[in-house]
């Protein structure tokens, strides 16, 4: 079934503690084992007695609040940071993290020739009103809500398509966060004209598929999952008690009913389907009823495929978090405005954010809190370590969400104008992992599959329209695409995607872990291959090597150019000093062995990764 037990990601804990757990992803578990040894590490160094004497001064500028706590536990720890980024691995890392895209090379050359003290805010402001800032996070909204009408799931393509520019509209015009989601949560009508149903509808099974207890259930899961950041699916299969002791200390005491409970909020809306003309084709109608209850009645010949729900008769209604109950008949709208005016809403919402861009949360996972484990001030019973490895930021970050009227755009850049998020990935002295809790170094990250698409494709200057279904215009970036099964038409794109961890939000998770294979397929692909080309036929692109290629200037000029366009920065003399010994040595003219640097410049990890 799609929501079983063990969703925590938490899998090689759950494995053997409730051995009847089906197996999670290798990749999740790895992940969630990864974080709870830093937790370890973290809590271990903060116990550890430090003498004022390791106390240090750090003298980088201190932007905002992120900067004042966290070099401030820096100075206080004795742990030094890692030096700041320089301009060029600026430009790039705040281009990719906010547009998706690397920077075009004109853009480099005028940011690096810039002397202005504030020219990477100024950067920042002109990235946060493109458009390419709207795609890159509709992309990352949409990979939370995984809204896609691929096989398996009963959103049409007028309601795919509606979402899409639902979302993209979100992000332009920067709503506020709260009042967003509790439209998207208490969303009724048409699934055709109703742009928000369709969350509703991507999760729903269809007509006489499973009983209506089972979609309640999902939806409750998801709703503390994705906004809360904690997984309820294990509770809504068996209690926590001889299942979650070794997973949740929060979780562990919970029982079945509780979560029935929760879901109990969503017991009195409903699904209808609604005929085309042409009978084939089904809408949707989502609609709450003003009566009803949660019971654990369902049909014999359809249980579903949690286990039979004895004593869930004539449920009532009470939030998990703090145990209120409906206020009106409206219970799923009541349930929303709990969800948005817990301050867990705010702190998950900024620890998912802070973990996009410095590729782990503050708590970590961002969707496995342990609410028992994340306030130091009540720590957990040994040998548990606290989760929270920075509770003053994370109730910094935030203050500063609520009080912004809950505005993404305004966590986005109070973070990366942070000096903190421009530290440089290089460190100089002698690295403790303990040190990764104070966030003492930029941690690189894999690009993800649209990221590499887009950045061959502006590096080699060979972007290519895209035909989506339903849409009146091709696009020209990965990011731009609505959901993991787009460009439909084009299996090039869509092989390429799919090979470096696109994932399809139904079967196949996101994934952008480095792996052999991707390395060995940037390699091989034939068109990464066609785009750093020399032009022997007319399948090959003219790019934006060949193009420099033939223009009048000297062999070190057009090496800097390509550098430049694929890198983000000049070469080093060394670098350059290397390339020029092999060309004078060869005997290939320059339209040949400048594809080939270029084609090299992009297997390369520097590319490879955002740094």
């Amino acid at each position: 079934m799609r929501l079983l037990c063990c969703l925590l990601g938490l899998g090689s804990f759950c494995m053997a503690q409730d051995p009847g757990c089906p197996r999670y992803p290798e990749a999740v578990r790895s992940r969630w084992g990864a974080a709870l040894e830093r937790d370890r590490l973290n809590t271990s160094f903060r116990r550890t007695p430090h003498p004022k004497t390791n106390a240090i001064t750090i003298s980088l500028p201190r932007a905002n609040f992120i900067d004042n706590v966290l070099f401030g536990r820096m100075s206080a720890d004795g742990v030094a940071p890692a030096p700041l980024t320089t301009d060029a691995e600026f430009i790039r890392r705040v281009c990719l993290d906010l547009t998706g895209r690397i920077p075009q090379p004109e853009k480099v050359v005028s940011f690096l020739n810039d002397p202005s003290t504030t020219k990477r805010a100024r950067l920042v402001e002109e990235l946060l009103a493109s458009d390419a800032y709207v795609s890159q996070f509709a992309l990352y909204f949409n990979n939370k809500f995984q809204v896609t009408r691929g096989n398996g799931s009963l959103v049409r393509l007028e309601g795919r398509n509606l979402f899409h520019k639902y979302l993209r509209a979100f992000v332009a015009q920067d709503r506020p966060y709260n009042e967003f989601v509790q439209e998207l949560l208490t969303s009724s009508g048409d699934s055709d004209t109703v742009p928000a149903v369709n969350y509703f509808v991507r999760w729903y099974y269809g007509d006489n598929v499973n009983p209506p207890q089972d979609f309640w259930d999902d939806m409750t899961d998801f709703v503390t999952t994705q906004f809360l950041g904690f997984r309820t699916a294990c509770i809504s299969c068996h209690n926590g008690r001889a299942h979650l002791e070794n997973i949740n200390l929060y979780l562990a005491p919970k029982r079945r009913a509780e979560f029935w409970n929760t879901s109990a909020f969503f017991a009195r809306t409903d699904f209808f389907s609604q005929g085309e003309q042409d009978g084939n084709v089904n809408r949707w109608l989502l609609q709450d009823r003003s009566f009803g209850n949660y019971t654990g009645a369902v049909p014999v010949t359809n249980p579903g495929p949690r286990p039979q729900r004895t004593g869930a008769n004539v449920t009532q209604p009470l939030f998990i978090l703090n145990g209120s109950g409906a206020q009106t008949s409206a219970w799923r709208s009541d349930f929303v405005k709990m969800v948005t005016q817990d301050r867990q809403f705010a702190r998950a919402t900024v620890n998912y954010l802070w973990a996009y861009f410095f590729n782990t949360g503050i708590v970590d996972p961002p969707d496995g809190w342990d609410l028992d484990r994340v306030d130091p001030d009540n720590p957990p019973p040994s040998p548990w370590p606290v989760q929270n490895t920075q509770p003053e930021l994370l109730e910094a970050l935030a203050d500063s969400f609520i009080n912004s009227n809950y505005s993404i755009k305004s966590v986005v850049r109070t973070i990366v104008n942070s000096t903190v998020y421009q530290l440089s990935s290089r460190y100089t002295g002698k690295w403790n992992p303990a040190y990764y809790a104070d966030f003492a170094r930029h941690d690189p990250r894999r690009l993800s599959a649209e990221e590499l698409w887009d950045g061959i494709a502006v590096a080699t200057q060979t972007e290519q329209p895209m035909n989506v279904a339903g849409f009146p215009a091709p696009v020209m970036y990965a990011n731009e695409l609505p959901d993991p099964y787009e460009p439909w038409e084009n299996g090039n794109v869509t092989n390429f995607l799919s090979t470096l961890g696109r994932g399809n939000y139904i079967t196949i998770p996101r994934d952008s872990s480095p792996t052999l294979l991707g390395l060995l397929f940037l390699m091989n692909q034939f068109d990464v291959y066609d785009r750093t080309a020399e032009p022997y036929g007319p399948g090959n692109p003219i790019n934006r090597a060949v193009r420099t290629a033939y223009q009048p200037i000297a062999d070190t000029e057009a090496i800097r150019q390509i550098y430049l366009a694929t890198l983000a920065r000049y070469p080093t003399d060394a670098e350059l000093k290397t390339i020029s010994t092999a060309v004078s040595a060869a005997t290939d003219p320059r339209y040949v062995w400048l594809p080939r640097l270029q084609w090299a410049l992009i297997n390369k990890l520097e590319f490879i990764f955002n740094n």
